[in-house]
């Protein structure tokens, strides 16, 4: 076989390996985005909950979240 025919090949490869890599990193990426997005759209929520006077155990119950990190969420806001 020649040298450029497996050069090609090995470059083809090398690219196709690299941009399936490129792919899976932007869809990383993306997930992460999408999950840090949904994570603040719910803490929000909890604040809007928080200031609208509902009680921490019913924002809790609500938000699918423990007592502590409706609290956690609430101190942090006030530090803001």
């Amino acid at each position: 076989m020649g040298g450029k025919v497996l050069d090609y090949e090995a470059k083809t490869i090398y690219m196709d390996g690299k941009n399936d890599g490129i792919a899976l990193g932007m869809a990383k990426g993306v997930a992460q985005g999408m999950a840090k997005g949904v994570a603040q759209g719910r803490a929000s929520l909890v604040l809007d909950m928080i200031k609208g006077g509902l009680e921490i155990g019913t924002i809790a119950r609500i938000a699918r979240m423990s007592v502590e990190q409706v609290t956690e969420i609430g101190r942090k806001a006030a530090l803001e």
